[in-house]
């Protein structure tokens, strides 16, 4: 089998800088690329090439033939068969433009421009938008589609169309299977297409049930018809349906409307993960990479009550770095933000996965050890002592040695009355450790101390 020829894209841009850009990003994907100045310079080379390029993009604002006009040479040429290789589908064109316009995209369009790209684009948007013209194979990888109709050849035709755009297709023959594998099997899938005629459930009650349950209820369902009337679309539309597509189809309208659902889906996935990591940029000390107070105070009267009720234990350890204040003013406070980053790479080396670690303020810390007695925290409190203790804390030449001293109080040993009364036991703790000499653990507070 001979190598796999790799697909070409031309670059038209009469900017030297854009025009690296786009051909960095991609050659980056995997493509070859050709620039060309201006329009005129590229529709010259095409008058003598024996095979297109697999796409264009094309900047709009060029000096002698700028972009609509070049993509109207280009569609003449082609009708009147003055290309080499006129007669196949025509040379799929980009047009890229500082002035995105709702009559510039029209003018695209009317010439039959395949998408518009509005200047300064982002450095992966190029890429995105050829790969999904070129490879649309990769763009919903890693994506699936439940197919419901009880016509084994439509649920196959409809799974070809699918797998042509990276789409993996699980397939159902009635409502009620669909049900089971949904929400009894727990399958998950990005979209779901079903027929509205079927035995045992019709695609409107699967629908409906589709719509109740927590882990469906936003995901996007296209219902086929063959029946096209208002009742039968209003009727979907009312057990929740997203859309809907009259059989028969053609295969370029439902990957269509397959697309839009699933961009709608992967940009709502995207905004997710852009809050999700918003927040945690919120919850988290940007020095230490631990968690800030504020969450502290959040997790801890989140489940106080829960572990209290359960009758299960949870301990704090809240420690800090004994005389961390000589070490800003003797070997300054960059080195101090060296080693309470390095204390954090350390802590976060000795919790565990459900235990939750946090920078209290300053160089204070405090550790929460769910499902944790008072002997087990200790152990954890005198390890990281440890631990911090034999750590060289190097920096551009200067060192130190760090000790620490913690608290530990718990649920269990302690009694507290509510979550800020069990970090407050474990504070006054660390305390009495500090009294005690400094570079310890005091795990309770003997008769004396508690007067």
């Amino acid at each position: 089998m001979g190598k796999k020829r790799q697909q070409q894209v031309f670059v038209v841009d009469d900017s030297a800088t854009v025009r690296h850009s786009i051909q960095q990003q991609l050659e980056g994907g995997g493509y070859a690329t050709v620039p060309f100045c201006d329009g005129l310079e590229m529709i010259s080379s095409l008058r003598w090439m024996d095979a297109p390029p697999d796409l264009v993009i094309m900047d709009v604002d060029m000096p002698r033939l700028d972009g609509f006009s070049t993509c109207r040479k280009l569609r003449n040429y082609e009708e009147q068969g003055l290309l080499k290789w006129s007669g196949k589908t025509p040379l799929p064109v980009v047009l890229i433009s500082s002035h995105d316009t709702l009559e510039n995209r029209r003018r695209g369009f009317r010439l039959g421009c395949l998408d518009f790209i509005a200047k300064p684009f982002t450095p992966a948007e190029i890429l995105r938008v050829v790969d999904s013209f070129l490879r649309p194979e990769t763009t919903f990888a890693g994506m699936s589609a439940l197919v419901v109709d009880d016509s084994q050849v439509v649920r196959h035709l409809v799974s070809r169309c699918l797998a042509q755009v990276g789409l993996q297709a699980y397939e159902a023959e009635d409502g009620q299977a669909a049900y089971e594998m949904l929400c009894d099997q727990d399958l998950e899938v990005d979209l779901v297409i079903v027929d509205y005629r079927m035995p045992r459930m019709k695609g409107d009650e699967f629908v409906y049930l589709v719509r109740r349950c927590p882990e469906t209820a936003q995901l996007p369902v296209l219902f086929l018809s063959s029946e096209g009337d208002s009742d039968h679309i209003i009727t979907m539309f009312r057990a929740g349906a997203s859309d809907y597509l009259v059989k028969p189809f053609i295969r370029e309208e439902l990957l269509a409307r397959v697309k839009v659902h699933l961009q709608s889906r992967l940009y709502l996935a995207r905004l997710e993960e852009m809050n999700r990591n918003l927040y945690d940029l919120a919850v988290r000390d940007s020095l230490t990479g631990l968690y800030n107070r504020r969450y502290l105070m959040d997790f801890l009267t989140r489940i106080f009550a829960r572990i209290v009720r359960s009758g299960m234990d949870l301990g704090c350890v809240f420690f800090d770095l004994d005389h961390f204040k000589r070490i800003n003013d003797s070997l300054g406070h960059d080195f101090g933000d060296h080693v309470l980053a390095e204390i954090g790479s350390l802590v976060r080396r000795q919790v565990r996965g459900g235990d939750l670690a946090v920078r209290y303020g300053g160089e204070e810390f405090v550790l929460v050890l769910p499902r944790t007695g008072l002997e087990a925290c200790v152990g954890v409190a005198e390890r990281l002592r440890a631990t911090i203790e034999a750590h060289p804390f190097v920096s551009r030449g200067t060192s130190c040695r760090v000790t620490i001293s913690a608290g530990v109080a718990t649920v269990l040993n302690d009694n507290p009355a509510s979550a800020n009364e069990l970090i407050q036991l474990a504070d006054r703790l660390l305390y009495v450790a500090k009294s005690r000499g400094r570079n310890q653990v005091a795990p309770m507070l003997v008769a004396e101390e508690k007067l």
